[in-house]
């Protein structure tokens, strides 16, 4: 054999080599590129379940059981349509320990306005909310508008659904237009 010959024929042998090495690390990219698109599909699916807790049947609940409670023509009104929303324990924490629910026709009426939940979800069967909105009250046509904060506890009932079990008010928002 020729020194040139030779020298081709290693030239082509370390060719194959590399040849051979480029193709086993492409084919590991193709390998790792598809276990991360298998994670991103999952990863997704993660983040859309996770931003749809906006709209959770808990979030439901606890705007329909505050749109109830804090805009209606007579106090009467109020609990009869809250009730559906309430546990026992619930319904006793929106009135005054020691005092009957009222049944008369007073002359008070509320509404709010921007509601705006903040939820915290510590369980599947356990969701907490601090909602702040705007609060119109009108007794003796006297008016008073206020923004006001409270925390909502909810459970889920089996059967029932979500059911609010505490509410508190935390306070009002004093200095703000």
């Amino acid at each position: 054999m020729e020194p040139n010959q030779k020298n081709n024929y290693i030239l082509l042998m370390i060719g194959f080599v590399v040849a051979a090495v480029v193709m086993v690390y492409v084919f590991s990219l193709r390998t790792q590129l598809q276990e991360v698109r298998a994670n991103q599909s999952n990863y997704e699916e993660k983040i859309a379940t996770l931003s749809s807790i906006q709209n959770t049947d808990a979030l439901k609940v606890n705007r329909e059981f505050l749109k109830n409670f804090f805009t209606y023509q007579t106090t009467a009104e109020r609990y009869k349509n809250i009730k559906p929303f309430m546990t026992d324990r619930g319904f006793k924490a929106t009135h005054p320990s020691g005092t009957k629910l009222p049944d008369s026709d007073q002359s008070v009426k509320s509404s709010m306005v921007g509601l705006k939940p903040f939820e915290y979800q510590s369980s599947k069967n356990e969701a907490e909310f601090f909602n702040e909105f705007k609060l119109s009250t009108k007794f003796n046509d006297v008016t008073n508008t206020e923004t006001v904060i409270v925390k909502t506890s909810l459970i889920y009932v089996k059967e029932q659904g979500w059911k609010i079990d505490d509410v508190e008010f935390v306070g009002q928002l004093t200095g703000r237009e």
